[in-house]
């Protein structure tokens, strides 16, 4: 490396000890994040590049390793962009559920946005709660593609049983922005109900999340 590119970097890494990222625009986060997969070379044409080609940064870490690659990125470079989406994910799982207790609609809102954060295709997560709404485990149960997924009243009854739920909140998220429920939603959600009652354990809810926002069968009247 020679000394300008190192003294670049140099100063953009102070830069972000001094601020963290408040100060950076994006091509410059992904510059820096990318200085630790490209040793040698000027990040911050290949940030720009990128973010031209994907449209956004998030787009960017959105991308599949395939087509990170595609676009120029070495398989070290796309792995480690690919890790920040999925670390923020397990870092706001980690932290939404520990300790936590479900008291509203809007708590349980906000646990399961951090569970479905970033995912791509549709899964189905389950919230089991004790008496006192402490949560007791957040469980992925299953996925789908990007437009659908199966539900396993099986599984759902099973997982519930097993952390001795008193009372448990399905959600799974619409990738595609919607957050209509569909029939299917209605009537795994009727099913699932309709199992948990008979070992005494209760369905309090079914959220349809998609980013940031949700949609609660209970306070739709659909549950």
């Amino acid at each position: 490396m020679d000394d300008r590119l190192s003294g670049h970097r140099k100063r953009v890494r102070e830069r972000y000890l001094r601020a963290g990222l408040d100060s950076f625009q994006d091509y410059e986060a992904l510059e820096m994040l990318l200085f630790y997969a490209v040793p040698r070379k000027d990040t911050k044409g290949m940030a720009k590049d990128l973010i031209a080609r994907f449209g956004s940064l998030p787009a960017v870490l959105d991308a599949s390793v395939e087509e990170l690659r595609d676009a120029g990125l070495s398989e070290n470079a796309a792995i480690l962009l690919k890790l920040v989406p999925g670390m923020n994910r397990f870092y706001a799982i980690m932290t939404a559920g520990a300790e936590q207790t479900v008291r509203s609609t809007a708590d349980a809102g906000r646990i399961l946005c951090a569970m479905f954060r970033h995912e791509q295709s549709e899964s189905v997560r389950l919230l089991c709660l004790n008496a006192g709404g402490k949560v007791l485990k957040l469980s992925r149960l299953n996925e789908g593609d990007v437009n659908a997924v199966h539900f396993s009243v099986r599984k759902i009854v099973e997982t519930a049983l097993q952390t001795k739920a008193v009372s448990v909140i399905l959600a799974h998220n619409h990738p595609g922005g919607t957050l209509s429920p569909s029939k299917e939603d209605l009537d795994a959600t009727d099913a699932a109900r309709a199992a948990l009652n008979t070992v005494g354990i209760q369905l309090l809810d079914h959220l349809i999340v998609s980013g940031e926002n949700y949609c609660s069968l209970r306070e739709e009247g659909l549950l």
